[in-house]
């Protein structure tokens, strides 16, 4: 009983602490000014937010490493400017990429869900690489916004956007987790075999969760594609979308709803810093910090506040033994 009341102590408090921070994010822009830099910071800071929650889906909760998210970021990137230069309203056109990339997802998926372990990461990774060249050599050249985008873009309209995007990922995801097709998902990647033998579909079962994902990456690759203009295709076809967000959710810790939060953080925040001075030092200090959390904190930055406490616990138990 106390264990419970404690569960849903720890649900409210973590509930309150998004809401102050969310409300914060949507306030503090309104009231200070805080520059270009620090707003494009932000937005590149949600973006690899939600890259990481719609990651995490597949791979921290279904146990499916997606090697392929490139592809439904570059599919939502590209399909919202075409869709957005042909006229369509913005949020229409994030939709629009969204979807792409879920149409995407239902023709890959079906045969790579098949595969297991290395081979399924493999299996995504070699078909958005074709996906990649096919749409290089497709659309060859750089896609211009319309001449309206100019008029009425703003750094903040793009903050807010990409604030929004993040915010309903954040809430999509945890409605997922916290419902029937989580414990489904935790179930199959703990031992899909056994889920595969209580009567559980896992193969439908990570089409869903492998289709609420893809549209998560489309939707944040349109706004991107708002924020980062003119779209160059190659350029948002790049694995390296891919590797960021498995490296800001390993960081973080996977599984976990604020892990893909706090490893973004650490991940953009070191990028930014040490990219300005060394451009591939980032790149050096980020794998070991990954070593660092894998070695030392398996389970990720959002497992340290249980070490703390447990660490915290020891301690009062030793004093209470040494006294007379």
């Amino acid at each position: 009983m106390n264990d419970l009341k404690r569960a849903v102590s720890s649900i409210r408090i973590t509930g309150a602490v998004a809401i102050v921070v969310a409300l914060t994010l949507i306030v503090v822009p309104l009231v200070v000014d805080l520059g270009n830099y620090i707003l494009t910071l932000m937005v590149s800071l949600l973006i690899y937010v939600t890259l990481s929650e719609s990651w995490n889906l597949m791979g921290g909760y279904a146990g499916q490493v997606n090697l392929g998210l490139a592809a439904y970021f570059g599919s939502g990137a590209l399909c919202y400017m075409l869709i957005y230069k042909a006229g369509a309203p913005v949020y229409v056109a994030f939709v629009v990429g969204g979807l792409a990339a879920t149409v995407v997802a239902c023709i890959i998926g079906p045969p790579t869900l098949r595969l297991r372990g290395a081979y399924f990461g493999i299996g995504t990774m070699a078909v958005a690489e074709v996906l990649r060249l096919v749409m290089t050599t497709t659309f060859t050249q750089t896609i211009y916004p319309p001449a309206s985008y100019w008029a009425t873009f703003s750094l903040t309209k793009s903050y807010y956007i990409a604030l929004a995007v993040a915010i309903a990922t954040i809430v999509v995801a945890y409605q997922v987790v916290h419902s029937r097709l989580g414990l489904v998902l935790q179930a199959i990647r703990d031992d899909e075999d056994a889920a595969n033998a209580s009567g559980i579909n896992p193969a439908r079962y990570k089409m869903i969760v492998f289709i609420i994902s893809s549209f998560l990456a489309g939707v944040a690759g349109g706004a991107y594609g708002y924020f980062r203009v003119p779209v160059n295709v190659p350029q948002h076809f790049e694995m390296t979308w891919t590797i960021g967000a498995i490296v800001a959710t390993t960081i973080g810790g996977w599984g976990t709803l604020t892990g893909p939060v706090l490893g973004s953080i650490v991940f953009v925040i070191l990028r930014e810093i040490l990219g300005r001075t060394v451009p591939t030092a980032y790149l050096v200090v980020t794998g070991i910090v990954f070593v660092l959390v894998i070695v030392f904190l398996p389970d990720g930055l959002a497992s340290f506040g249980v070490v703390i406490r447990g660490f915290l616990a020891s301690l009062t138990r030793k004093s209470k033994l040494s006294l007379p």
